[in-house]
């Protein structure tokens, strides 16, 4: 999955259905799911819960998580209602890339 904005942009949302290994959709029943972004594997930008709706994740971007330019990785992981927990993509990473703006944000 990729996504394109431009600096401080907050209308553009990731909605997905988490998907397994297999290509199959994961049922996130009872599950409590985080977004979490990073410039690099040291620094992240965003980690917070986000909603599950029709058991698909939705991230809509709050002011200032998109005010710092370049190219983001970003994951979801999942706390299972037994406790285990899930990273997704199983493979790769979500990028994100946050043009910059004329002028900056």
């Amino acid at each position: 999955m990729n996504l394109s904005i431009k600096q401080g942009d907050t209308r553009h949302a990731i909605k997905a259905a988490l998907k397994d290994a297999k290509g199959n959709v994961v049922d996130l029943t009872g599950a409590r799911v985080r977004f979490v972004m990073a410039k690099s594997f040291t620094s992240r930008m965003i980690d917070r819960e986000v909603p599950i709706v029709d058991n698909q994740v939705m991230v809509v971007f709050e002011p200032g998580e998109t005010d710092e330019a370049g190219k983001m990785m970003a994951e979801f992981r999942v706390t299972y209602p037994d406790g285990k927990t899930e990273t997704f993509p199983t493979e790769s990473y979500i990028t994100i890339s946050i043009q910059k703006t004329l002028g900056g944000v």
